[in-house]
């Protein structure tokens, strides 16, 4: 029984598909760590000052050495505990979807977590990698439960015109984050607010940094 089937019948909260790396794994910029992650130092008017602000990013405080398979290897990988622990209090079920999809037992080991996968591509073959996620999504949407969509490269304008296209029965939201620090604070404040109180009208809502649409918008 695939994912989508498993939740149908399920009416108990949201769905928050996650990818990994940009996600949770944050690949921050080397001298903002070197410096403490402090900004003091960058000129005016670099954007790296709003992105490393405080208020803005979760610092990361994990650091872990993942195994990914024979033709990857050990990869390092860097969160934020504070992140995770704010994602599995979600009233929501939480499932990866992400090309790690071969190794998401090791994230979850690594991360303490236990979330499911959704097997979205062919991990042999690779068959599926290039349009499978937003496929995953569309099929989810049969749940009829709210969704929340979290991918640093994969909640594009065209992906929002093709699920409200889909005429779904519950409200969707796709965040973006920048993949240099992940899902940011004012961002995973939206996910709290939005799977603790999803709207009652099936809307589609895309909160994005880094895209050719960079901010919000509703369809």
């Amino acid at each position: 029984m695939g994912n989508a089937e498993r939740f149908r019948d399920s009416t108990d909260g949201a769905l928050v598909l996650i990818d990994f790396d940009g996600v949770i794994n944050q690949f921050p910029d080397e001298k903002v760590r070197c410096r403490q992650n402090s900004t003091s130092w960058m000129k005016p008017g670099d954007p790296r000052i709003a992105r490393y602000a405080p208020g803005n990013w979760f610092v990361p405080d994990r650091r872990h050495r993942v195994w990914a398979g024979r033709s990857h290897g050990h990869i390092n990988v860097t969160w934020s505990s504070e992140l995770v622990e704010r994602l599995c209090a979600l009233d929501a079920d939480v499932l990866w979807l992400s090309t790690w999809q071969p190794y998401t037992q090791a994230l979850n080991l690594a991360l303490g977590v236990d979330w499911e996968t959704i097997a979205w591509y062919d991990s042999v073959t690779q068959e599926g990698r290039r349009t499978g996620k937003r496929r995953a999504v569309l099929s989810h949407l049969k749940a009829g439960r709210p969704i929340v969509w979290i991918d640093d490269e994969e909640t594009t304008y065209d992906a929002g015109l093709a699920i409200q296209s889909s005429e779904p029965s519950a409200p969707v939201l796709g965040v973006g984050p920048h993949s240099d620090i992940g899902i940011s604070r004012p961002q995973m404040a939206l996910i709290e607010r939005f799977v603790a109180d999803p709207p009652d009208e099936p809307t589609v809502r895309f909160e994005v940094i880094g895209d050719s649409h960079e901010g919000h918008w509703g369809f």
